[in-house]
């Protein structure tokens, strides 16, 4: 009789101390929130570009055309690899603040912040007030979101659209409601248009949260999936659909598509090519694939970006499970399937991220959310099994001393404004800004800046300018122009100029044999800018034999 009270004329069982009150939930949430968004912020502005979508975000600022087709440069030739929908948003910031890094970064950073809050609540709505408080702290510090958001690229938004997913999920299970499921579907379909299969990682957990949480008979549980499938494949196809509509000549090559068609860049580019996809050796040395991947302390730092947090995220769980199957404590129904969820979600995502050949270290958004939960939901649920009393204090210092080292790794991250940026500029911003006033100078009338021999070398020119730029080469040298093009347009006066380098296609070869190398009068190394005419200079040799007669005489 001990382990109870009598209340209102009935027993009840005797507290074992108190969880973090429900009042000061708000307050903690709040104060966790700002901590995040602090170490997002923290000198945002000098966090380093991005210029392959920079370039995408100034291009589609220009027209509506560009903007629906996510164009990589002005003139509309090529467009980027995926669904735009993430950079839509960053063309809405640049309008509403102009162009500037920041303005670019914005939604992404927004999205990081407000992952915070609702990783709470879905956690919350689970285990309770006190494991949402400690996923969210979780998730404030962890050092590979804070990486991510400080880019321009979309894994914060698509990691807090997968976390919608799951939250509409268990909203339309607690409250018994079919429509909150069907839109979790929608709301994946658009993660997928943000960041296409990366985003998907989240998809057979999801399927099992809502095979375990849905209550009712078998064929509920099957319309609900079946409904759930159908608005994802809906919404989720829905771009590619539109946009496939129109034939090549009056859209932009899709970069990455062997082809020219969406489905080619979608679907094989950036599906099955990036699964089976070969990394250098040098690579592959810096960064070898392997379960124990993000345990490394070299190359990309995985261990202190995200395996100290991981170690937490796989022990404190499997911990909290031994100690309450020893008080023979049972699970309730949604608990269950939420913590099954989770693991299906970070082991899911764990096994990709370990067995890809080549890894960005923006790619381990997929697995910052489970991260984070778990080491919430296990290190309270260890600390509620501990102890009988003062539950929320020991909670809050087992937490804190989960998060120390994960915490300190978040503050180099931010001080130092580090970023998973993609390409980075092949010029530094010196010499950016002596070939654009070269090229203001002295390219005329002509319709493109230049031509550029590869995508990487004119990104940062496009991003700073916003210009159109004849793309002569995409994805691994594939020719987007063909000799006699370039020499029609050369002809035409409708490009001057040309950023090139050598290559195995045939317009590379045209372009250099008619090209003279004023890289010297641009301000630039040798071999990097060509003023191109539409019939070949003579020899060097050739050229310098009449002065040297004139000498001789």
């Amino acid at each position: 009789m001990d382990a109870y009270v009598l209340r209102a004329g009935k027993l009840v069982p005797r507290a074992r101390g108190r969880a973090i009150p429900r009042a000061a939930a708000p307050v903690l949430l709040a104060l966790i929130t700002a901590l995040g968004a602090a170490l997002r912020l923290w000198d945002f502005g000098h966090v380093g570009a991005n210029p392959f979508y920079d370039a995408a975000v100034r291009s589609m600022s220009l027209s509506w055309h560009n903007f629906f087709f996510g164009a990589l440069e002005p003139g509309g030739q090529v467009s980027v690899d995926k669904a735009p929908a993430d950079l839509w948003l960053q063309v809405a910031a640049v309008k509403l603040f102009g162009f500037s890094g920041v303005a670019v970064r914005l939604p992404e950073v927004v999205a990081g912040i407000a992952a915070i809050p609702l990783l709470y609540d879905l956690v919350r709505r689970l285990f309770g007030v006190s494991a949402g408080i400690a996923a969210a702290a979780a998730l404030a510090v962890l050092p590979a979101a804070i990486l991510t958001a400080h880019s321009d690229t979309m894994d914060s938004l698509m990691m807090l659209c997968d976390v919608g997913a799951a939250w509409l999920v268990v909203y339309g299970a607690r409250r018994g409601r079919l429509w909150p499921i069907v839109a979790a579907g929608a709301v994946l379909g658009l993660a997928f248009n943000v960041k296409l299969f990366e985003a998907l990682v989240v998809a057979p957990a999801l399927l099992v949260l809502i095979a375990l949480a849905v209550e009712g008979s078998l064929r509920r549980r099957a319309l609900a999936i079946g409904a759930a499938l159908l608005t994802l494949v809906t919404v989720g196809g829905s771009w590619i659909a539109a946009a496939s509509l129109l034939p090549l000549g009056h859209r932009p090559w899709p970069f990455g598509s062997a082809d020219g068609s969406i489905v080619s860049a979608v679907f094989a580019y950036n599906g099955v090519d990036r699964l089976r996809g070969h990394a250098s050796a040098a690579a592959l040395q810096l960064d070898p694939p392997g379960p124990l991947r993000l345990l490394s302390s070299g190359g990309h730092e995985y261990l202190a970006t995200v395996g100290t947090m991981l170690i937490a995220a796989i022990v404190l769980p499997a911990l909290a499970l031994a100690l309450h199957a020893r008080s023979r404590r049972g699970a309730s129904r949604l608990a269950v399937a939420g913590g099954v969820f989770f693991a299906v979600w970070l082991v899911t995502g764990v096994a990709l991220v370990s067995h890809m050949q080549r890894l960005e270290p923006r790619y381990l958004e997929t697995v910052t959310a489970p991260i984070a939960a778990a080491v919430g939901i296990g290190a309270v649920g260890c600390a509620h099994a501990l102890a009988s009393r003062r539950r929320a204090l020991v909670s809050i210092c087992c937490v804190a001393a989960v998060l120390a080292v994960p915490a300190a790794s978040a503050l180099t991250v931010a001080a130092r404004h580090r970023s998973d940026a993609g390409l980075a500029s092949r010029m530094s911003p010196t010499q950016l800004q002596r070939l654009s006033s070269f090229l203001r100078g002295h390219d005329g009338t002509a319709r493109y800046e230049l031509a550029s021999s590869s995508i990487d070398r004119a990104t940062p020119l496009i991003a700073r300018d916003g210009r159109p730029v004849l793309m002569l080469t995409g994805e691994a040298g594939r020719a987007l122009v063909t000799p006699a093009r370039l020499a029609a347009l050369v002809a035409s006066g409708s490009v001057r100029y040309g950023l090139l380098a050598r290559g195995s296609a045939p317009v590379l070869s045209w372009a250099l044999h008619h090209g003279r190398d004023v890289s010297g009068a641009a301000g630039l190394p040798a071999g990097t800018l060509y003023r191109l005419t539409a019939t070949a200079p003579p020899p060097a040799t050739a050229r310098i034999a009449p002065r040297a007669a004139r000498r001789r005489g």
